[in-house]
């Protein structure tokens, strides 16, 4: 993931926020509870009482288990050894006993040694935070500006469902419409949306008005659909109506917030 994270890093703003993440986790208490339950005898020793082993392994192997390589792992299993293999293997068997004692010191070690409660943990940040501890709208930002970044090779039309759900306007407008701007230069990009700065501030080419008649009540409503560019006037007034509530509620929320607009 080094050279995603790099290249999305270049581009800075907010794809510079977004990191992949590799992580191994070690479950130091699957670990020792496998040991104190198939292996040991936890009634005496230095691990006497269920949980003890958890406690060491913590403090001495989970560290190094999730974040050393195979030389820091390695020094640190045989300081574990050297402290209480002894002790661990007197908790088996008697050596006096071969035909018990073998087979279990061959499942002491394969215990000691085992991966299998080693794991690889993926995930993907933004800004420091996991993106299934975003907010829905957030995490939509995140994967949209991840996917476009990412797909900038490929020319072929891209379709969008309303992309702006669960978003604020605002970050509709710093986010979403900087991306799609940039996207439609390469490729075609078709959207479905009732938010004003998807269509007016994206200065899209075409704009669609799907609009719902009424049923007969033998099927389906009928649908009609009218279409035009920004520069044309009867285009201008119902992307007016339907996103923005018609002129007079346009300009109603302008004289609500003080704002001036020319005539």
């Amino acid at each position: 993931y080094a050279p995603i994270t790099k290249r999305l890093q270049s581009e800075g703003g907010s794809l510079g926020k977004i990191t992949f993440v590799v992580e191994r986790k070690a479950d130091a208490a699957g670990w020792a509870a496998k040991g104190e339950k198939d292996l040991f005898d936890v009634r005496g020793g230095p691990f006497r009482g269920r949980g003890t082993l958890e406690q060491e392994a913590t403090r001495q192997l989970k560290p190094v288990w999730e974040t050393g390589d195979a030389k820091d792992i390695a020094q640190a299993m045989a300081k574990f050894r050297a402290q209480f293999e002894t002790e661990l293997l007197d908790r088996g068997p008697s050596r006096a006993d071969p035909a018990a004692y073998r087979p279990w010191s061959r499942r002491f070690a394969q215990w000691l040694y085992s991966t299998q409660h080693i794991g690889i943990e993926y995930a993907i940040r933004y800004d420091g935070i996991d993106i299934q501890k975003l907010s829905p709208g957030t995490r939509g930002i995140v994967l949209v500006l991840l996917y476009l970044a990412l797909d900038d090779g490929d020319s072929r039309p891209l379709i969008i469902d309303q992309p702006e759900e669960n978003l604020d306007p605002q970050s509709v407008y710093q986010e979403l419409v900087p991306l799609f701007q940039k996207a439609k230069l390469r490729r075609q990009v078709i959207m479905v949306t009732h938010n004003a700065n998807l269509v007016v501030n994206t200065d899209a080419d075409q704009v669609i008005l799907a609009e719902v008649g009424t049923s007969n009540g033998r099927g389906l409503p009928p649908i009609t659909y009218r279409s035009g560019s920004l520069d044309q006037e009867e285009a201008r007034r119902f992307v007016t109506d339907v996103l923005e509530g018609g002129e007079r509620a346009f300009r109603d929320r302008a004289k609500r917030l003080r704002i001036t607009l020319a005539r």
